[in-house]
């Protein structure tokens, strides 16, 4: 079998699959035929991860799994105007806040406020609020069931999100993934030659030359990125690695068609007209081709001359665009936990009769809810005694 191009190390049946595109990134093309298992571990745990975490943020806010299904990343402690919340990759979110405290009243009792998502959250706090106040389980659940408690919903305020792409560890992670590719076409003896040798030293070692010489960041859309975006969408991610007649070497990564970052991987001496591409839609992994460059053909002249324009307004108006569908689905999302929500309260079941002055209730209510929720208002509903009763050890709502 092959070596591996980076460390030499003999390539076997046990070698672990290398994602070409990161798994973070929605890749899902993996080849054990290129990279050891040491080398991808060493990879993984760093430019691999450094090149994962600068996806986060898009990841997060467009909901994106990654390759292998996992959901988008959490992103915590996030300031939304004056509140800090916790961003969870299904599009979800936890207010950051202390779940309970207490305060001494003039009469010598203690008052406990208590902030829950839920009656069931408050429940799983019980055995915390025992052993913060020193008083006994069933005085806390005496005093639940007597207590009062009221249901608040909000809009969080604006979030400020600071994207940030590029950096020595994630270029190294981006050319490491081009000359994997190339490697599936050329293979693996040529990878390892002379010829890419300051390539791998970049990859391996973060060596200042390389970077300085032969990577560039390049902000221009490919030729045919229409093309391109109506196969894979409009957040697509791209590597494209193609020679000329004289073997010079280009590997370009599109990262989410935001930024290209473009890296020289032979001067001269590869093989010669060779072409190969990994096209993936990151909104579904599932669609993505590594036989791009037979789809899609991006001239060597434009590859090998990048550019770079510190203006991000394309760019911006692209993840805007990309987004916009998104955001939609989410006020879909959100309105249907709302009716979901307050069919709960009534105790409503699917196939339930529902009596007129009932139907008139629900959809008050749901007519308020979602314009509060339009609106950025809050809206407050106070949570009944009996189901506070039943929760807390009293009571349950017949009565029993």
């Amino acid at each position: 079998m092959a070596d591996c191009i980076f460390c030499s190390g003999a390539l076997d049946r046990h070698t672990k699959p290398e994602h070409v595109l990161l798994n973070a990134m929605g890749g899902r093309k993996t080849t054990t035929r290129v990279i050891c298992s040491s080398c991808n571990n060493q990879f993984g745990n760093g430019i691999d991860k450094a090149l994962a975490a600068q996806a986060e943020i898009i990841r997060n806010v467009l909901q994106m799994e990654s390759g292998t299904g996992n959901p988008a990343p959490m992103l915590r402690k996030v300031k939304a105007g004056t509140d800090v919340v916790n961003l969870r990759g299904g599009g979800t979110l936890d207010l950051v806040s202390k779940p309970f405290s207490f305060a001494e009243l003039p009469d010598g009792r203690a008052s406990i406020q208590i902030n829950a998502g839920s009656l069931e959250q408050i429940e799983r706090l019980i055995p915390s609020i025992v052993a913060a106040s020193g008083i006994p389980e069933a005085e806390i659940r005496s005093q639940l069931s007597a207590a009062s408690a009221r249901r608040v919903e909000r809009r969080p305020g604006a979030i400020h999100i600071r994207l940030a792409f590029g950096g020595q560890d994630a270029i190294r992670s981006a050319a490491k993934a081009c000359l994997v590719l190339w490697a599936l076409r050329v293979e693996n003896d040529e990878v390892r030659g002379p010829m890419y040798e300051a390539a791998r030293d970049c990859v391996t070692t973060g060596r200042d030359n390389f970077h300085k010489n032969r990577t560039a960041l390049d902000t221009r859309l490919p030729g045919i990125a229409d093309q391109i975006t109506q196969h894979y969408g409009p957040i697509f991610n791209l590597i494209y690695v193609r020679s000329n007649a004289a073997g010079r070497v280009i590997g370009h990564f599109t990262f989410y068609n935001l930024l290209g970052f473009q890296f020289v991987l032979a001067e001269s001496g590869g093989t010669p007209e060779q072409a190969i591409a990994l096209v993936s839609n990151p909104l579904s992994p599932t669609t993505w081709s590594v036989e791009a460059a037979d789809l899609f053909d991006i001239p060597f002249d434009w590859l090998d001359r990048p550019e770079f324009d510190q203006d991000f307004v394309v760019q911006r108006q692209r993840i805007s665009e990309a987004y916009r569908p998104l955001g939609a689905r989410a006020r879909r999302k959100e309105r249907d936990r709302i009716i979901d929500a307050v069919c709960d309260d009534c105790g409503l079941g699917e196939s339930d009769p529902v009596s007129d002055s009932v139907r008139i209730q629900i959809f008050s209510e749901i007519i308020a809810r979602c314009a509060a929720h339009a609106l950025s208002l809050p809206f407050e509903k106070p949570i009944k005694a009996e189901q506070m009763r039943a929760t807390f050890g009293g009571r349950s709502p017949d009565g029993e």
